[in-house]
Formats: structure tokens, C-alpha cells, sequence
């Protein structure tokens, strides 16, 4: 579907997701209005902080440094009625967690830099991102490629607000109610292909980052 082109229930939710993105003022936002970036300063973008994971929910650690990125949502043109790209980042300076729980992936003392680094721009008809598990507030970030990536919201202490009611409703504006989730525990996206290479390469080697993957910062 035409991402200018909202359906009913689509529109049902424009009102309070365009509410969402004009109070957001997040540190990639603040970033982008610094001037480098010329034809991004102006988007409304909505975004949160993420703790990559792999597909059994555990965290991602690399060279004792877990794996963060910044995603955020946004609209290129004001005149959309839907937002249209995905913007990922990551810390200039590596993240470093001081304790951790690979098994139920709470983060703890998790002390990241406000600088970051803008490392891709996806336009949205080319991912899905779906709610992986929701009780431990997981998405599933699906590339055009078939690569898969598994991330966890990372709330911090003092947030205002339900964040990750926030990514949800907005996982329900982009994909139809039924294609939200990809889960096991949950109704399986009708239209994702299953792709048992990508997977196998998944379960061998899980511990591969978005940003390296995705040949982030590499100039």
C-alpha cells in the first residue's frame, strides 16, 4: 500500500500518531537540525532508543559492549499523511552495560553517549517492523534483503510517558492489524516469506550487529 495513501483504519490512528511525532524532540531529532544534514532538519521524526537482541530474546554483546541503535520514524514531506522512512543511529562512543541479564534482558546502569551518528536512511515500503514479543516489549525489524533483526525498547528511568504503547500503535498505523505481530506467541505476519537459509544463519552466527550489518558507519 501507497504509504500517502492511509486506510480507514490507518486513519482512525493518524490523529494521535501525528500528535506523537509533534511533541517528540529526541536526541537523533536534535542531531539532524544541527545543519549537516540540509533536507532532513525539518522532519517530524519519533524515536526511541534500542537494545539489539537475538531471535531467543538475548542480548547482543559484542566485545563486552551492548549493542544499541536509535530508530526513528519519519515523515520526508509534511503533506504525508503517513511517515514514510526509517532512520537508524547509533552512539558516536560505544555503549557500555555495567550488569546485565541475558535471560530476561533488563539492562542495567546502561550508560550511553548523547552523540550519534546517522548511519541510515530506509525508506518504509522496504521493512516491516512488527511486535516480536510484547510482554518483554521486543520488535522484529525485517530488511527488503530477508535479513532479519531483533530488538528490544530500552526504557529509560525517567520516561513520561508509555513508550512502548507508543511504538505499538505506530507498528499498527504502518502494517494491518493482523501482519503487527510476528511473535511465536502471537498471530504470524500473513505475508512475510520464511526464508530457512537466513534463518539458519541466524541461529550459527546470532550475535551479528544491525549497524555491522547493515555496513553502518563505514563512511
Amino acid at each position: 500500500m501507497d504509504s500517502s495513501t492511509p486506510s480507514p483504519y490507518h486513519s482512525s490512528h493518524t490523529c494521535h500518531i501525528l500528535h506523537m511525532f509533534n511533541r517528540s524532540s529526541g536526541k537523533l531529532q536534535r542531531h539532524l537540525c544541527r545543519g549537516e544534514y540540509t533536507l532532513l532538519k525539518d522532519m517530524p521524526v519519533f524515536e526511541s532508543d534500542f537494545i539489539q537482541i537475538n531471535r531467543k530474546g538475548e542480548v547482543i554483546d559484542m566485545h563486552n559492549n551492548v549493542q544499541m541503535v536509535t530508530v526513528g520514524i519519519a515523515y520526508t514531506t509534511p503533506s504525508l499523511t503517513m511517515p514514510d522512512v526509517m532512520l537508524l543511529a547509533q552512539p558516536a562512543v560505544s555503549c557500555a552495560a555495567n550488569a546485565r541479564n541475558s535471560q530476561d534482558t533488563q539492562i542495567k546502569d546502561l550508560k550511553s553517549t548523547k552523540s550519534l551518528e546517522l548511519t541510515r536512511l530506509l525508506p518504509l515500503k522496504f521493512v516491516k517492523l512488527s511486535i516480536y514479543n510484547h510482554e518483554k516489549k521486543q520488535f522484529h525489524l525485517k530488511l527488503a534483503t530477508g535479513r532479519s533483526f531483533y530488538l528490544q525498547l530500552y526504557l529509560p528511568s525517567d520516561a513520561k510517558e508509555d513508550l512502548f504503547a507508543c511504538w505499538e500503535d505506530l507498528v499498527y498505523l504502518l502494517r494491518p492489524p493482523l501482519e503487527a505481530y510476528s511473535g511465536t506467541q502471537a498471530q504470524p505476519a500473513g505475508d512475510m516469506i520464511s526464508l530457512p537459509v537466513l534463518e539458519a544463519e541466524d541461529r550459527k552466527s546470532p550475535a551479528v550487529s544491525l549497524c555491522i550489518d547493515l555496513g553502518m558507519g563505514s563512511g
